[in-house]
């Protein structure tokens, strides 16, 4: 199953033999190019830092930061960006009543940005895909200690009472990780268009998905 670093290693090789690759002037498929900014950006403290703004009730924008932590392959062949979030964060609400995310990821090495519109998926412990909460289980027993701990924190946005008791590191008095907290969810980005720019030459493309037929159409375009 797809990881955080999975195709990032090939995709380094591939930065390495032809080092032109995300400066030509031929457009190819995003995938392929998010790959090698990627891979190139890895040793960059934050590199994985990517900001998404989903819709409020009320129709208003809500941006915010969050970590970028690898794919989801579908059946059909697509990929999903994979995030966590919490049951109680306001982006539950935001889901409930309009899917629509657009995400921005910067990569300042490469001064290369990504535009990804698409909607979001929130998978809990209530998900009927097996697979899906399959994944949710791994990435909870992925995540550090500390950011376990948040799952068990008090409830986000409301007055400060003082700080939580949690279980330490997500762990029982064994050391064992915890079960998964219904708090946890995996936050799926299932992209539909991404606009790219990059700014040491200007060159622009935007890649569109064929839903019908599960394939992407991509062009170059003027900036």
């Amino acid at each position: 199953m797809a990881g955080t670093g999975d195709g990032l290693a090939d995709a380094a090789k591939l930065a390495d033999q032809d080092d032109n690759l995300t400066l030509s002037d031929e457009a190819i498929p995003w995938l392929e190019r998010i790959e090698v900014s990627s891979a190139r950006s890895r040793k960059v403290r934050g590199g994985n830092y990517v900001q998404i703004a989903t819709v409020s009730p009320e129709g208003l924008p809500c941006c915010r930061t969050v970590v970028f932590r690898g794919w989801v392959p579908s059946p059909d062949g697509l990929k999903a960006m994979k995030m966590i979030t919490d049951l109680r964060s306001e982006k539950v609400a935001h889901v409930a009543a309009s899917p629509a995310c657009e995400m921005v990821w910067w990569f300042s090495k490469s001064s290369e940005q990504y535009r990804i519109q698409g909607d979001l998926q929130l998978v809990g412990a209530d998900c009927a895909d097996a697979e899906l909460l399959s994944q949710r289980k791994q990435q909870w027993g992925n995540l550090s200690d500390s950011a376990r701990e948040q799952f068990f924190w008090q409830s986000p946005g409301v007055p400060f009472s003082g700080a939580s008791k949690t279980p330490e590191g997500g762990r029982d008095e064994e050391g064992s990780i915890l079960p998964v907290p219904e708090t946890f969810l995996l936050m799926l980005l299932w992209p539909k268009q991404v606009k790219y720019l990059r700014l040491t030459d200007n060159f622009s493309q935007i890649d569109h998905l064929d839903a019908a037929n599960y394939a992407w159409n991509y062009s170059r375009v003027n900036p």
